[in-house]
């Protein structure tokens, strides 16, 4: 099986014109692009995955849905397949709220916010990527967070944008990023 592919772009998230393999270290002063959703269902609620344990990193902690984009995909494009291949949720592009980007050692993460409500029981899990998903209450998320079994980097990522998700958890209208 051929390794996914990333663009690679600069801090001004200007384009390069090539791309890199997943896997090795990136090339000094490159980028490329991930991308997370946060699905809340208005009412209180936040949908969590557990990462599956065979994952390198993070196996067995909670996040939110997230990958990386594909080489040729806009990040509103790499979300919305990122959302279905790892819970089987489809989406409308104008069901996204972009929360905000924020820059890693060799990442620009866009964060986005899915209002919805969703049977847990409708949920299609990717079992290579998660083992399990709930829906917890913001008490519940606010322990898990405290308790450090929400994956480190994304609970980091989180502190920016945690009152906009806790507000449309409850049900009101989330800001743009």
């Amino acid at each position: 099986m051929e390794k996914e592919r990333w663009d690679l772009f600069d801090r001004q998230r200007r384009p390069l014109g090539r791309t890199f393999p997943r896997g090795p270290s990136l090339p000094q002063g490159t980028y490329h692009l991930v991308v997370e959703v946060w699905t809340v269902d208005g009412h209180g609620h936040v949908l969590l995955t557990r990462r599956s344990p065979q994952k390198e990193s993070w196996p067995g902690y909670w996040e939110c849905t997230a990958g990386s984009a594909l080489a040729g995909e806009e990040s509103l494009t790499a979300i919305l397949r990122e959302l279905r291949e790892e819970t089987g949720i489809i989406a409308r592009p104008e069901e996204l709220t972009l929360m905000g980007t924020q820059w890693g050692a060799q990442a620009a993460f866009d964060t986005y916010l899915l209002v919805r409500d969703i049977p847990r029981s409708h949920l299609v899990l990717q079992r290579e990527e998660t083992c399990e998903a709930r829906w917890v209450t913001l008490a519940e998320f606010g322990a898990l967070l405290e308790a450090r079994e929400i994956a480190e980097p994304m609970a980091r990522r989180l502190q920016a944008y945690r009152q906009q998700l806790e507000a449309a958890a409850r049900g009101r209208k989330p800001r743009q990023g």
